[in-house]
């Protein structure tokens, strides 16, 4: 028999999926056929899999010391588990030189559920292949490296790993959610989807924009062309849109802007800002190739002006409480300070 009570970090959650993660070599059919003949229960009761974990339940499996081992740590011999003990080791020196190459990213939060920092301009949020490197790569090495045992820390990975929570375009920077445990994921993922987090963005635009103002509509994506279209008016297959913006400094032909972006749709500002006749600068995308070249040739722009800048967060009770109603703030990057001195 072995007993595990569900700790911080892993409440919330379906018993069925506690399960599997805890005997993560187990087939779901043996799974839920322990369940039916009470061979694991949840406080002492027969359970079906569909229960909601809480802080303090115990869960006890009523099986050999064989079966348990066998299908929490699989049936490997002795060289196989010596195999998999070194690819735990190399991937744990992978992540850790993801981390060290991460040193100058900086935290502008972190507690033992969350972690938020700054995204710059040219990496990835999350890994568009195999053999990219991203800040999911760098959270995973910077948490490692602090780590008193990293290896550990590494095999915990299995159950629950630390990642993005928020996705910024590769050339757009800024500030991005981290998630370090289960309990973190599960509320900044429902902030976000329930848009009860504030995310307000700095833009440099081309033209003078003098007045403040909603932007509302349909956005559609071409998957091929990595593209999107906005239109006023409804379109099938095509998701609302809503951005507030007022525009803070004008001058030298450009405007800087600060937007809340209400819903999160892909290339939102980029093309509703386009659709006004001030498109961003550095973003030949959307905005009128020649003018854009010359502009970005003009002040050394590489990517396009666009910055999350500041989060705001609700009111907070229970889980991740030492964010609640906190305002999280990136300051702008040097590049902009240089233009708008310009």
């Amino acid at each position: 028999m072995k007993e595990r009570t569900i700790e911080k970090g892993e409440e919330g959650q379906r018993l069925d999926k506690y399960i599997k993660r805890t005997l993560p070599f187990a087939p779901n059919s043996f799974v839920y056929k322990m369940l039916r003949k009470k061979n694991i229960t949840l406080n002492g009761k027969k359970a079906d899999g569909s229960e909601i974990t809480a802080l303090g339940d115990r869960v006890i499996f009523f099986l050999s010391e064989e079966t348990f081992d066998k299908f929490s740590r699989g049936s490997a011999g002795a060289q196989e588990e010596k195999d998999r003990d070194r690819e735990d080791k190399k991937a744990l020196e992978e992540f850790l030189a993801a981390g060290k190459k991460a040193d100058s990213l900086e935290v502008l939060y972190e507690d033992e559920d969350v972690l938020l920092c700054v995204k710059p301009a040219g990496i990835l949020s999350q890994k568009a292949r195999p053999e990219d490197v991203s800040v999911n790569e760098w959270l995973l090495g910077y948490l490692l490296k602090k780590a008193a045992d990293p290896l550990a820390l590494y095999r915990s990975f299995r159950a629950f790993r630390p990642a993005v929570c928020n996705r910024l375009d590769r050339n757009t920077g800024g500030i991005l959610i981290c998630a370090k445990t289960l309990t973190g994921s599960r509320t900044m993922t429902g902030l976000i989807r329930d848009r009860k987090i504030r995310k307000f963005y700095r833009l440099v635009v081309l033209g003078k924009l003098e007045k403040e103002g909603i932007i509302e509509g349909w956005i559609s994506k071409d998957a091929a062309s990595n593209k999107v279209t906005f239109s006023r008016e409804k379109m099938a297959d095509a998701d609302f849109s809503r951005t507030l913006y007022r525009p803070i400094r004008q001058g030298n032909g450009l405007t800087l802007v600060e937007a809340e972006l209400v819903t999160g749709r892909s290339h939102q500002l980029r093309v509703q800002f386009a659709s006004l006749g001030f498109p961003i600068a550095g973003d030949p995308k959307y905005g009128d190739r020649e003018k854009m070249r010359a502009l970005m040739d003009r002040f050394h722009i590489r990517r396009q002006l666009l910055y999350c800048c500041r989060l705001e967060f609700p009111v907070l009770e229970g889980d991740c409480s030492a964010l609640s109603e906190k305002v999280i703030q990136a300051p702008l990057p040097a590049l902009y300070t240089r233009i708008l001195k310009q």
